[in-house]
């Protein structure tokens, strides 16, 4: 009954923030508006992933310098298995060892993460989520690593040459919160699908 056979972090996170925006991308297909900045990270992503040149030297600099792990942006699906349900999960994290012990998560961002910041990130939580119910250990390696860039006078984006490594760590208990709230998302999405479906 849903419109995708499993559950992402980036659905999660819509249908939490709204469930009409939710209606409109996944079940009619309409497109979101993305800004600069999503773009810009959209094409260190895939320079990182295709080992492709952007074609910006700046942007080229700093992904020679980017940490890497064998497995890049590489999707992989598991199943939360629930007294009453089973729920499918995706995840693609932007790297990640073989066997799922480490993985680190790139941002391109105006303003400087902190490690605050890396230790709430809902998408590191959902990602180690989904290596714990494949591998049944929580990552013990965790970074986060920020490119940050600036707007130049035409408006266009540039790496600052600044990369800010963040060391994070997650728990079961972090685990287990996150496991509630994809339940929830996942009931959430049902609901919504039932009644514009129906």
């Amino acid at each position: 009954m849903t419109p995708k056979p499993y559950l992402s972090f980036s659905q999660m996170t819509l249908v939490e923030r709204s469930p009409q925006k939710y209606i409109e991308q996944y079940i009619y297909g309409e497109k979101q508006r993305t800004n600069r900045n999503m773009a810009y990270g959209s094409m260190l992503a895939e320079g990182l992933e295709n080992d492709k040149a952007s074609g910006d030297p700046i942007l080229d600099l700093m992904m020679a310098k980017i940490p890497k792990f064998e497995l890049m942006d590489k999707a992989f699906q598991v199943e939360l298995k629930l007294k009453d349900k089973i729920i499918p999960l995706l995840a693609k994290p932007d790297t990640a060892k073989k066997d799922y012990s480490a993985f680190k998560e790139y941002k391109t961002s105006l303003r400087k993460w902190t490690s605050k910041m890396a230790d709430e990130s809902g998408q590191i939580t959902f990602y180690a989520t989904c290596m714990w119910l494949k591998t049944k250990k929580i990552p013990s390696d965790i970074e986060l690593v920020d490119v940050q860039v600036e707007y130049l006078p035409d408006g266009s984006l540039q790496p600052t040459g600044e990369m800010f490594i963040f060391k994070t760590k997650r728990t079961m208990v972090d685990i287990i919160k996150m496991i509630a709230r994809i339940k929830r998302a996942w009931i959430k999405i049902n609901e919504l699908c039932e009644k514009e479906l129906l």
